[in-house]
Protein backbone atom coordinates (compact mmCIF):
# COMPACT_ATOMS: atom_id res chain seq x y z
CA UNK A 1 0.00 0.00 0.00
CA UNK A 2 1.38 3.40 -0.94
CA UNK A 3 2.30 5.91 1.79
CA UNK A 4 -0.39 8.37 0.71
CA UNK A 5 -3.04 5.68 0.92
CA UNK A 6 -1.82 4.60 4.36
CA UNK A 7 -1.94 8.18 5.62
CA UNK A 8 -5.45 8.67 4.26
CA UNK A 9 -6.65 5.47 5.92
CA UNK A 10 -5.07 6.52 9.22
CA UNK A 11 -6.79 9.90 8.99
CA UNK A 12 -10.16 8.26 8.47
CA UNK A 13 -9.61 5.87 11.39
CA UNK A 14 -8.52 8.76 13.63
CA UNK A 15 -11.57 10.76 12.64
CA UNK A 16 -13.85 7.83 13.42
CA UNK A 17 -12.18 7.47 16.82
CA UNK A 18 -12.76 11.14 17.56
CA UNK A 19 -16.38 10.78 16.50
CA UNK A 20 -16.82 7.86 18.85
CA UNK A 21 -15.17 9.24 21.95
CA UNK A 22 -12.90 12.16 21.28
CA UNK A 23 -15.17 14.81 22.77
CA UNK A 24 -16.66 16.00 19.47
CA UNK A 25 -20.39 16.31 19.06
CA UNK A 26 -21.51 13.71 16.52
CA UNK A 27 -24.73 14.37 14.63
CA UNK A 28 -27.09 11.63 13.54
CA UNK A 29 -27.23 10.81 9.85
CA UNK A 30 -30.57 12.59 9.43
CA UNK A 31 -29.09 15.85 10.70
CA UNK A 32 -26.63 16.32 7.88
CA UNK A 33 -29.03 18.42 5.83
CA UNK A 34 -30.99 21.40 6.96
CA UNK A 35 -31.14 23.03 10.36
CA UNK A 36 -28.77 25.46 12.00
CA UNK A 37 -25.32 23.94 11.92
CA UNK A 38 -24.30 26.10 14.83
CA UNK A 39 -27.21 25.32 17.11
CA UNK A 40 -27.49 22.97 20.08
CA UNK A 41 -23.77 22.68 20.76
CA UNK A 42 -22.30 22.08 24.19
CA UNK A 43 -20.91 25.34 25.55
CA UNK A 44 -17.80 25.76 27.67
CA UNK A 45 -17.27 28.28 30.50
CA UNK A 46 -15.60 31.50 29.46
CA UNK A 47 -12.75 33.16 31.30
CA UNK A 48 -15.14 35.79 32.69
CA UNK A 49 -17.18 33.48 34.87
CA UNK A 50 -20.79 32.56 34.23
CA UNK A 51 -21.03 33.41 30.54
CA UNK A 52 -20.51 30.46 28.22
CA UNK A 53 -19.27 30.48 24.64
CA UNK A 54 -19.09 27.48 22.33
CA UNK A 55 -15.65 25.96 21.94
CA UNK A 56 -14.10 25.22 18.57
CA UNK A 57 -14.67 21.47 18.88
CA UNK A 58 -18.27 21.81 20.05
CA UNK A 59 -19.18 23.50 16.75
CA UNK A 60 -17.71 20.72 14.63
CA UNK A 61 -20.34 18.29 13.34
CA UNK A 62 -19.26 14.84 12.23
CA UNK A 63 -21.44 12.27 10.50
CA UNK A 64 -20.68 9.25 8.41
CA UNK A 65 -21.08 5.53 8.04
CA UNK A 66 -19.31 2.20 8.03
CA UNK A 67 -20.46 -0.10 5.26
CA UNK A 68 -19.82 -3.58 3.92
CA UNK A 69 -20.76 -4.54 0.35
CA UNK A 70 -20.49 -8.23 -0.55
CA UNK A 71 -21.37 -9.57 -4.01
CA UNK A 72 -21.57 -13.09 -5.43
CA UNK A 73 -21.62 -13.81 -9.19
CA UNK A 74 -24.27 -16.44 -9.87
CA UNK A 75 -22.94 -17.48 -13.29
CA UNK A 76 -19.76 -19.39 -14.09
CA UNK A 77 -17.20 -18.94 -12.84
CA UNK A 78 -19.24 -18.51 -9.66
CA UNK A 79 -17.38 -16.53 -7.05
CA UNK A 80 -17.57 -13.88 -4.41
CA UNK A 81 -16.44 -10.87 -6.43
CA UNK A 82 -16.57 -8.12 -3.81
CA UNK A 83 -16.12 -7.77 -0.05
CA UNK A 84 -15.71 -4.02 0.08
CA UNK A 85 -15.46 -2.34 3.50
CA UNK A 86 -16.06 1.41 3.43
CA UNK A 87 -15.50 4.17 5.98
CA UNK A 88 -17.16 7.46 5.04
CA UNK A 89 -16.80 10.68 7.02
CA UNK A 90 -18.49 14.06 6.63
CA UNK A 91 -17.34 17.07 8.64
CA UNK A 92 -19.17 20.41 8.76
CA UNK A 93 -17.99 23.50 10.54
CA UNK A 94 -19.84 26.86 10.72
CA UNK A 95 -17.34 29.67 11.11
CA UNK A 96 -20.27 32.10 11.26
CA UNK A 97 -23.81 32.45 9.98
CA UNK A 98 -22.41 33.38 6.56
CA UNK A 99 -19.33 31.15 6.21
CA UNK A 100 -19.43 27.36 6.50
CA UNK A 101 -17.00 24.56 5.69
CA UNK A 102 -17.77 21.05 4.45
CA UNK A 103 -15.53 18.01 3.99
CA UNK A 104 -16.46 14.48 2.92
CA UNK A 105 -14.08 11.63 2.26
CA UNK A 106 -14.00 7.89 2.15
CA UNK A 107 -11.58 5.00 2.28
CA UNK A 108 -12.35 1.45 1.25
CA UNK A 109 -10.61 -1.88 0.96
CA UNK A 110 -11.82 -4.95 -0.90
CA UNK A 111 -11.01 -8.20 0.92
CA UNK A 112 -12.11 -10.29 -2.05
CA UNK A 113 -8.73 -9.78 -3.69
CA UNK A 114 -7.02 -11.25 -0.62
CA UNK A 115 -9.32 -14.26 -0.26
CA UNK A 116 -9.97 -15.29 -3.88
CA UNK A 117 -7.93 -15.63 -7.04
CA UNK A 118 -7.96 -12.46 -9.12
CA UNK A 119 -8.44 -14.43 -12.35
CA UNK A 120 -11.62 -15.97 -10.94
CA UNK A 121 -12.99 -12.62 -9.80
CA UNK A 122 -12.32 -10.96 -13.17
CA UNK A 123 -13.39 -14.07 -15.15
CA UNK A 124 -11.27 -12.91 -18.09
CA UNK A 125 -10.60 -16.42 -19.41
CA UNK A 126 -14.35 -16.90 -19.89
CA UNK A 127 -15.05 -13.39 -21.19
CA UNK A 128 -12.13 -13.61 -23.65
CA UNK A 129 -12.68 -17.25 -24.58
CA UNK A 130 -12.03 -16.43 -28.24
CA UNK A 131 -8.50 -15.26 -27.40
CA UNK A 132 -5.45 -17.50 -26.76
CA UNK A 133 -5.04 -18.11 -23.04
CA UNK A 134 -1.52 -16.66 -23.11
CA UNK A 135 -2.99 -13.41 -24.48
CA UNK A 136 -5.53 -13.19 -21.66
CA UNK A 137 -2.95 -13.98 -18.99
CA UNK A 138 -0.59 -11.22 -20.15
CA UNK A 139 -3.16 -8.42 -20.16
CA UNK A 140 -2.86 -5.69 -17.54
CA UNK A 141 -4.48 -6.15 -14.12
CA UNK A 142 -5.76 -3.43 -11.86
CA UNK A 143 -7.72 -3.63 -8.62
CA UNK A 144 -10.30 -1.20 -7.32
CA UNK A 145 -8.64 -1.36 -3.91
CA UNK A 146 -7.34 0.13 -1.71
CA UNK A 147 -8.83 3.58 -2.27
CA UNK A 148 -8.82 6.71 -0.13
CA UNK A 149 -10.21 9.91 -1.60
CA UNK A 150 -11.69 13.28 -0.78
CA UNK A 151 -15.23 13.44 -2.14
CA UNK A 152 -16.09 17.01 -1.10
CA UNK A 153 -14.03 19.92 0.19
CA UNK A 154 -15.63 23.34 -0.10
CA UNK A 155 -16.55 26.59 1.62
CA UNK A 156 -20.01 28.17 1.51
CA UNK A 157 -20.53 31.93 1.65
CA UNK A 158 -24.11 33.13 2.24
CA UNK A 159 -24.86 36.78 1.41
CA UNK A 160 -28.15 38.62 1.06
CA UNK A 161 -28.98 37.60 -2.51
CA UNK A 162 -25.93 35.53 -3.34
CA UNK A 163 -24.65 32.10 -2.34
CA UNK A 164 -21.09 31.14 -3.24
CA UNK A 165 -19.62 27.65 -3.01
CA UNK A 166 -15.97 27.15 -3.91
CA UNK A 167 -14.06 23.88 -3.74
CA UNK A 168 -14.35 20.23 -4.70
CA UNK A 169 -18.03 19.43 -5.18
CA UNK A 170 -20.86 17.93 -7.22
CA UNK A 171 -23.33 19.98 -9.22
CA UNK A 172 -26.52 18.22 -10.30
CA UNK A 173 -28.59 19.69 -13.11
CA UNK A 174 -31.70 18.12 -14.57
CA UNK A 175 -34.93 16.79 -13.13
CA UNK A 176 -34.99 13.19 -14.42
CA UNK A 177 -33.20 11.14 -11.79
CA UNK A 178 -30.51 8.88 -13.14
CA UNK A 179 -30.72 10.32 -16.66
CA UNK A 180 -28.02 12.56 -18.16
CA UNK A 181 -29.60 15.03 -20.56
CA UNK A 182 -28.72 18.43 -19.13
CA UNK A 183 -26.96 16.86 -16.14
CA UNK A 184 -23.47 16.57 -17.65
CA UNK A 185 -21.50 18.61 -15.11
CA UNK A 186 -19.58 15.83 -13.34
CA UNK A 187 -18.01 12.92 -15.24
CA UNK A 188 -18.67 9.34 -14.19
CA UNK A 189 -16.55 6.61 -12.60
CA UNK A 190 -17.42 3.27 -14.25
CA UNK A 191 -15.53 1.11 -11.72
CA UNK A 192 -18.77 -0.91 -11.36
CA UNK A 193 -20.51 0.24 -14.52
CA UNK A 194 -23.56 2.26 -13.38
CA UNK A 195 -24.41 0.01 -10.42
CA UNK A 196 -23.36 2.25 -7.45
CA UNK A 197 -25.58 4.94 -5.98
CA UNK A 198 -25.88 8.08 -8.11
CA UNK A 199 -23.45 10.26 -6.18
CA UNK A 200 -21.02 7.40 -5.60
CA UNK A 201 -20.13 7.10 -9.27
CA UNK A 202 -19.95 10.82 -9.99
CA UNK A 203 -16.47 12.33 -10.03
CA UNK A 204 -16.30 15.56 -7.98
CA UNK A 205 -14.59 18.61 -9.53
CA UNK A 206 -12.95 21.74 -8.18
CA UNK A 207 -15.64 24.29 -9.00
CA UNK A 208 -16.75 27.85 -8.33
CA UNK A 209 -20.55 27.94 -8.06
CA UNK A 210 -22.50 31.17 -7.54
CA UNK A 211 -26.29 31.41 -7.11
CA UNK A 212 -27.95 34.83 -7.34
CA UNK A 213 -31.61 35.23 -6.30
CA UNK A 214 -34.07 37.84 -7.59
CA UNK A 215 -37.61 37.18 -6.43
CA UNK A 216 -38.76 33.78 -7.75
CA UNK A 217 -35.86 33.58 -10.18
CA UNK A 218 -32.44 32.09 -9.48
CA UNK A 219 -29.33 32.49 -11.64
CA UNK A 220 -26.43 30.07 -11.38
CA UNK A 221 -22.89 30.47 -12.68
CA UNK A 222 -20.28 27.68 -12.82
CA UNK A 223 -16.57 27.94 -13.48
CA UNK A 224 -14.76 24.60 -13.59
CA UNK A 225 -10.99 24.70 -14.16
CA UNK A 226 -10.63 21.06 -13.03
CA UNK A 227 -10.75 19.03 -16.25
CA UNK A 228 -11.54 15.34 -15.78
CA UNK A 229 -13.30 12.78 -17.95
CA UNK A 230 -15.24 9.56 -17.54
CA UNK A 231 -13.07 7.02 -15.75
CA UNK A 232 -13.16 3.45 -17.07
CA UNK A 233 -13.25 0.41 -14.81
CA UNK A 234 -9.85 -0.97 -13.75
CA UNK A 235 -8.11 -2.77 -16.61
CA UNK A 236 -8.73 -6.49 -16.39
CA UNK A 237 -11.64 -6.21 -13.93
CA UNK A 238 -15.01 -7.87 -14.44
CA UNK A 239 -16.45 -4.46 -15.44
CA UNK A 240 -13.80 -3.56 -18.01
CA UNK A 241 -15.29 -2.14 -21.21
CA UNK A 242 -14.10 1.12 -22.76
CA UNK A 243 -10.44 1.69 -21.94
CA UNK A 244 -7.80 4.14 -23.03
CA UNK A 245 -6.46 3.30 -26.47
CA UNK A 246 -2.81 2.23 -26.33
CA UNK A 247 -0.16 1.36 -28.87
CA UNK A 248 1.74 -1.92 -29.07
CA UNK A 249 4.22 -0.68 -26.45
CA UNK A 250 1.42 0.14 -24.00
CA UNK A 251 1.65 3.92 -24.37
CA UNK A 252 -1.61 5.85 -24.00
CA UNK A 253 -2.55 7.48 -27.30
CA UNK A 254 -5.26 9.78 -25.96
CA UNK A 255 -4.55 13.51 -26.01
CA UNK A 256 -5.69 15.17 -22.79
CA UNK A 257 -6.29 18.92 -22.38
CA UNK A 258 -4.32 20.47 -19.54
CA UNK A 259 -6.30 20.85 -16.33
CA UNK A 260 -6.38 24.21 -14.49
CA UNK A 261 -5.50 26.06 -17.68
CA UNK A 262 -7.81 29.05 -18.11
CA UNK A 263 -8.46 28.38 -21.80
CA UNK A 264 -9.59 24.82 -21.00
CA UNK A 265 -12.09 25.78 -18.30
CA UNK A 266 -15.72 24.72 -18.45
CA UNK A 267 -18.45 27.36 -18.03
CA UNK A 268 -22.07 26.86 -17.03
CA UNK A 269 -25.04 29.24 -16.82
CA UNK A 270 -28.51 28.39 -15.57
CA UNK A 271 -31.69 30.36 -14.83
CA UNK A 272 -34.59 28.85 -12.85
CA UNK A 273 -38.03 30.28 -12.18
CA UNK A 274 -41.68 29.36 -11.57
CA UNK A 275 -44.35 30.21 -14.14
CA UNK A 276 -47.98 29.07 -13.92
CA UNK A 277 -47.12 26.60 -11.17
CA UNK A 278 -44.43 25.11 -13.38
CA UNK A 279 -40.77 24.94 -12.38
CA UNK A 280 -38.74 25.96 -15.41
CA UNK A 281 -35.03 26.24 -16.10
CA UNK A 282 -32.82 27.21 -19.02
CA UNK A 283 -29.13 26.38 -19.13
CA UNK A 284 -25.94 26.59 -21.17
CA UNK A 285 -22.84 24.50 -20.60
CA UNK A 286 -19.58 24.92 -22.51
CA UNK A 287 -17.72 21.75 -21.74
CA UNK A 288 -15.60 18.87 -22.96
CA UNK A 289 -17.13 15.67 -24.29
CA UNK A 290 -16.47 13.13 -21.53
CA UNK A 291 -15.74 10.46 -24.14
CA UNK A 292 -12.74 10.81 -26.50
CA UNK A 293 -13.28 11.04 -30.24
CA UNK A 294 -11.41 8.16 -31.92
CA UNK A 295 -10.00 9.85 -35.02
CA UNK A 296 -8.27 7.25 -37.18
CA UNK A 297 -6.47 6.78 -40.47
CA UNK A 298 -7.27 3.57 -42.33
CA UNK A 299 -5.62 2.55 -45.59
CA UNK A 300 -8.20 0.86 -47.83
CA UNK A 301 -6.15 0.84 -51.02
CA UNK A 302 -5.83 -2.57 -52.70
CA UNK A 303 -2.31 -3.57 -51.78
CA UNK A 304 -0.45 -6.57 -50.53
CA UNK A 305 1.11 -4.42 -47.76
CA UNK A 306 -1.54 -1.99 -46.48
CA UNK A 307 -0.51 0.58 -43.92
CA UNK A 308 -1.32 -0.19 -40.31
CA UNK A 309 -4.29 1.73 -38.89
CA UNK A 310 -3.34 4.88 -37.02
CA UNK A 311 -5.46 6.01 -34.06
CA UNK A 312 -5.36 9.38 -32.33
CA UNK A 313 -8.07 9.63 -29.65
CA UNK A 314 -8.77 13.26 -28.79
CA UNK A 315 -11.08 15.05 -26.37
CA UNK A 316 -13.18 17.76 -28.03
CA UNK A 317 -15.36 20.68 -26.98
CA UNK A 318 -19.16 20.64 -27.08
CA UNK A 319 -21.86 23.19 -26.21
CA UNK A 320 -25.13 22.21 -24.54
CA UNK A 321 -28.27 24.38 -24.57
CA UNK A 322 -30.79 22.87 -22.17
CA UNK A 323 -34.14 23.30 -20.51
CA UNK A 324 -36.23 21.50 -17.87
CA UNK A 325 -39.84 21.65 -16.69
CA UNK A 326 -41.70 20.15 -13.72
CA UNK A 327 -45.46 20.47 -13.20
CA UNK A 328 -48.00 18.67 -11.07
CA UNK A 329 -51.11 17.60 -12.96
CA UNK A 330 -53.59 16.19 -10.47
CA UNK A 331 -51.88 13.29 -8.63
CA UNK A 332 -49.15 13.03 -11.28
CA UNK A 333 -45.90 15.01 -11.46
CA UNK A 334 -44.75 15.51 -15.04
CA UNK A 335 -41.04 16.10 -15.69
CA UNK A 336 -39.30 16.97 -18.94
CA UNK A 337 -35.79 17.75 -20.13
CA UNK A 338 -34.31 18.69 -23.49
CA UNK A 339 -30.87 19.71 -24.74
CA UNK A 340 -29.50 20.89 -28.08
CA UNK A 341 -25.86 19.82 -28.37
CA UNK A 342 -23.37 21.20 -30.87
CA UNK A 343 -19.82 20.11 -31.66
CA UNK A 344 -20.14 16.37 -30.96
CA UNK A 345 -18.50 13.81 -33.25
CA UNK A 346 -20.06 10.52 -34.33
CA UNK A 347 -18.08 7.59 -35.77
CA UNK A 348 -18.18 6.52 -39.41
CA UNK A 349 -18.09 2.91 -40.55
CA UNK A 350 -14.63 1.79 -41.53
CA UNK A 351 -15.62 1.22 -45.19
CA UNK A 352 -16.46 4.84 -46.12
CA UNK A 353 -14.29 6.25 -48.94
CA UNK A 354 -16.53 8.52 -50.97
CA UNK A 355 -13.73 10.65 -52.37
CA UNK A 356 -11.88 7.59 -53.65
CA UNK A 357 -8.48 8.43 -52.18
CA UNK A 358 -8.12 5.00 -50.60
CA UNK A 359 -8.41 6.22 -47.01
CA UNK A 360 -11.30 6.39 -44.55
CA UNK A 361 -13.16 9.67 -44.99
CA UNK A 362 -13.03 12.47 -42.42
CA UNK A 363 -10.60 10.53 -40.26
CA UNK A 364 -13.49 8.28 -39.29
CA UNK A 365 -15.63 10.94 -37.56
CA UNK A 366 -18.39 13.38 -38.52
CA UNK A 367 -19.41 16.41 -36.46
CA UNK A 368 -23.17 16.57 -36.08
CA UNK A 369 -25.57 18.52 -33.87
CA UNK A 370 -28.05 16.42 -31.97
CA UNK A 371 -31.05 16.72 -29.67
CA UNK A 372 -31.53 14.90 -26.39
CA UNK A 373 -34.91 14.84 -24.71
CA UNK A 374 -36.67 12.94 -21.98
CA UNK A 375 -40.10 12.73 -20.37
CA UNK A 376 -40.86 11.28 -16.96
CA UNK A 377 -43.79 10.81 -14.57
CA UNK A 378 -44.01 10.42 -10.80
CA UNK A 379 -47.18 8.89 -9.34
CA UNK A 380 -48.39 6.48 -6.67
CA UNK A 381 -50.29 3.25 -7.24
CA UNK A 382 -51.41 1.05 -4.32
CA UNK A 383 -48.92 2.69 -2.02
CA UNK A 384 -46.02 2.28 -4.47
CA UNK A 385 -44.13 5.23 -5.94
CA UNK A 386 -43.68 4.69 -9.69
CA UNK A 387 -41.38 6.73 -11.98
CA UNK A 388 -41.24 5.77 -15.69
CA UNK A 389 -38.87 7.71 -17.98
CA UNK A 390 -38.45 7.71 -21.76
CA UNK A 391 -35.38 9.33 -23.33
CA UNK A 392 -34.06 9.74 -26.87
CA UNK A 393 -31.11 11.09 -28.82
CA UNK A 394 -31.76 12.39 -32.36
CA UNK A 395 -28.83 13.10 -34.71
CA UNK A 396 -29.52 15.99 -37.09
CA UNK A 397 -28.36 15.94 -40.75
CA UNK A 398 -27.94 12.21 -40.35
CA UNK A 399 -25.51 10.31 -42.55
CA UNK A 400 -26.49 6.65 -43.18
CA UNK A 401 -22.81 5.64 -42.91
CA UNK A 402 -22.66 6.62 -39.24
CA UNK A 403 -22.23 3.75 -36.80
CA UNK A 404 -24.85 5.09 -34.41
CA UNK A 405 -28.52 5.04 -35.36
CA UNK A 406 -30.33 8.28 -36.16
CA UNK A 407 -32.55 7.85 -33.10
CA UNK A 408 -31.23 6.20 -29.92
CA UNK A 409 -33.98 5.52 -27.38
CA UNK A 410 -34.21 4.09 -23.88
CA UNK A 411 -36.88 3.41 -21.28
CA UNK A 412 -36.55 3.02 -17.54
CA UNK A 413 -38.94 2.56 -14.65
CA UNK A 414 -38.28 2.88 -10.94
CA UNK A 415 -40.59 1.62 -8.22
CA UNK A 416 -40.45 1.96 -4.46
CA UNK A 417 -42.77 0.74 -1.68
CA UNK A 418 -42.40 1.00 2.08
CA UNK A 419 -43.54 -1.64 4.58
CA UNK A 420 -43.58 0.25 7.92
CA UNK A 421 -44.69 -2.76 9.98
CA UNK A 422 -41.57 -4.63 8.90
CA UNK A 423 -39.26 -1.59 8.79
CA UNK A 424 -38.54 -2.51 5.20
CA UNK A 425 -38.41 -0.77 1.82
CA UNK A 426 -38.62 -2.64 -1.49
CA UNK A 427 -37.52 -1.07 -4.76
CA UNK A 428 -36.62 -1.97 -8.31
CA UNK A 429 -35.04 -0.29 -11.32
CA UNK A 430 -35.37 -1.56 -14.89
CA UNK A 431 -33.45 0.08 -17.73
CA UNK A 432 -34.08 -0.98 -21.32
CA UNK A 433 -31.87 0.30 -24.14
CA UNK A 434 -34.28 0.00 -27.05
CA UNK A 435 -31.88 0.24 -29.99
CA UNK A 436 -29.37 -2.18 -28.49
CA UNK A 437 -32.11 -4.52 -27.18
CA UNK A 438 -30.43 -4.96 -23.82
CA UNK A 439 -31.44 -4.22 -20.27
CA UNK A 440 -30.52 -4.10 -16.59
CA UNK A 441 -32.83 -5.08 -13.71
CA UNK A 442 -32.00 -4.09 -10.12
CA UNK A 443 -34.43 -5.34 -7.42
CA UNK A 444 -33.54 -4.58 -3.81
CA UNK A 445 -35.06 -4.75 -0.33
CA UNK A 446 -33.69 -2.84 2.65
CA UNK A 447 -34.40 -3.47 6.35
CA UNK A 448 -33.96 -0.73 8.94
CA UNK A 449 -32.81 -2.91 11.86
CA UNK A 450 -32.23 0.06 14.18
CA UNK A 451 -32.05 3.81 13.76
CA UNK A 452 -28.42 3.40 12.77
CA UNK A 453 -28.12 -0.11 11.31
CA UNK A 454 -29.42 -0.93 7.83
CA UNK A 455 -29.28 -4.25 5.99
CA UNK A 456 -30.00 -4.64 2.29
CA UNK A 457 -30.09 -7.47 -0.23
CA UNK A 458 -30.45 -7.14 -3.99
CA UNK A 459 -29.62 -8.42 -7.45
CA UNK A 460 -28.09 -7.03 -10.64
CA UNK A 461 -29.39 -8.89 -13.71
CA UNK A 462 -28.19 -8.20 -17.27
CA UNK A 463 -29.69 -9.10 -20.66
CA UNK A 464 -28.23 -8.53 -24.09
CA UNK A 465 -25.69 -9.62 -26.66
CA UNK A 466 -21.98 -9.13 -26.24
CA UNK A 467 -20.23 -6.83 -28.71
CA UNK A 468 -17.13 -4.65 -28.40
CA UNK A 469 -15.54 -2.16 -30.71
CA UNK A 470 -12.58 -4.49 -30.35
CA UNK A 471 -10.17 -5.31 -27.59
CA UNK A 472 -9.76 -2.00 -25.72
CA UNK A 473 -6.14 -2.78 -24.92
CA UNK A 474 -5.04 -3.26 -28.52
CA UNK A 475 -5.37 -0.37 -30.96
CA UNK A 476 -5.26 -2.54 -34.09
CA UNK A 477 -8.08 -4.86 -33.03
CA UNK A 478 -10.19 -1.81 -32.29
CA UNK A 479 -10.79 -1.59 -36.04
CA UNK A 480 -13.22 -4.42 -36.60
CA UNK A 481 -15.49 -5.08 -39.56
CA UNK A 482 -18.04 -2.35 -40.18
CA UNK A 483 -20.91 -4.81 -39.78
CA UNK A 484 -19.77 -5.38 -36.19
CA UNK A 485 -19.16 -1.76 -35.27
CA UNK A 486 -22.06 -1.49 -32.90
CA UNK A 487 -20.92 -1.13 -29.30
CA UNK A 488 -23.02 -2.94 -26.72
CA UNK A 489 -23.29 -1.80 -23.11
CA UNK A 490 -25.24 -4.03 -20.72
CA UNK A 491 -24.91 -6.98 -23.07
CA UNK A 492 -21.17 -7.18 -22.49
CA UNK A 493 -21.89 -8.14 -18.88
CA UNK A 494 -24.53 -10.77 -19.59
CA UNK A 495 -22.54 -13.26 -17.49
CA UNK A 496 -22.03 -10.88 -14.56
CA UNK A 497 -25.42 -11.42 -12.88
CA UNK A 498 -24.93 -11.20 -9.14
CA UNK A 499 -26.61 -11.08 -5.76
CA UNK A 500 -25.31 -8.79 -3.06
CA UNK A 501 -25.75 -7.82 0.58
CA UNK A 502 -25.06 -4.50 2.25
CA UNK A 503 -24.57 -3.69 5.94
CA UNK A 504 -24.49 0.00 6.78
CA UNK A 505 -23.98 1.58 10.20
CA UNK A 506 -24.56 5.34 10.27
CA UNK A 507 -23.38 7.67 12.99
Amino acid sequence: MKNKTKKALLCVVASLWLAAGGGVRVAHADETKGGDAGADFTASPSAEGGAKVPSFWSKLRLTGYLKNETAFRVREPRSITKIRNIAYLNAQYPFSSTVKFNYAGWAYYDLAYDLFDYRTIAARSERNAQEPLVFVETLDREKDSPVAATRELYFDLFLKNLDVRVGKQYVVWGVLEGVRITDEINPLDFRELILPDLLDFRIPLWTLKMDHYRGDTAFQFLWIPDIKFNKPAPRGSEWELLQEIRDAQGNVLTKYPRSFALENSEIGLKASTNVWDTELSMSYFYTWDDYPVIFRTIDMRPSTTPLNPVLFPTYTRISMYGGTAVKQVGPVIVKGEAAYVTGKYFGLKNTVDRNGDGFLDNEGELKRDHIRWGLGLDFNVLGMDISPIFTQWVILKYDPELIQSRNDSSFSIFGRKEFPRHSATAQFLWIYLINLRESLLKPKITYQVTDKLQVGVGMDIFWGKRGFFGNPGDGASFLVAASQQRPQFFGNFNNNDRIYMEFKYSF
